[in-house]
């Protein structure tokens, strides 16, 4: 399956949040714009360090959710991400049903909803460093 295009619905999830309470799709929709960053399997500090940045500068005008499926542990994970000062939304998906669901096959991948549960942005395979891409993706597409 391919990644799911802009204008297309993007299908309801949720999942185990590594920094608080169940991530669910739905307490989003008509509210804000959801960005999902899909992740590589490894957790990488710089990767925290620069979503937690994108975070805190656009987490008024939307929402910024990590996903990623491959954990040395749970418990292991959540103390990290506390360490790092991460409070944004980090989707456990060990399962890939997210990943499977928005067609994303090559993490690194970025799809951005709108505020009405529709995809209008999506890319994948992008460097897990070129946060500037990133940016530039949310940016571009949130409302």
């Amino acid at each position: 399956m391919a990644l799911l295009a802009a204008g297309t619905p993007a299908p309801a999830f949720k999942g185990m949040n590594l920094t608080g309470p169940e991530i669910n799709s739905e307490n989003y929709k008509g509210k804000k714009p959801v960005v999902l960053i899909f992740s590589t399997t490894r957790i990488d500090p710089s990767q925290i360090s620069a979503v937690k940045t994108m975070w805190m500068k656009h987490r008024d005008k939307a929402e910024i959710i990590t996903v990623s499926y491959k954990l040395p542990s749970v418990s292991a994970a959540k103390s990290f991400m506390m360490s790092l000062g991460a409070k944004f939304p980090a989707m456990f998906d060990p399962t890939q049903a997210v990943y499977k669901a928005f067609g994303v096959e090559n993490p690194v991948a970025i799809v951005v909803i709108d505020a009405n549960g529709n995809v209008v942005y999506s890319a994948e395979q992008l460097e897990t460093k070129d946060t500037k891409a990133l940016e530039e993706a949310i940016v571009a597409n949130i409302k």
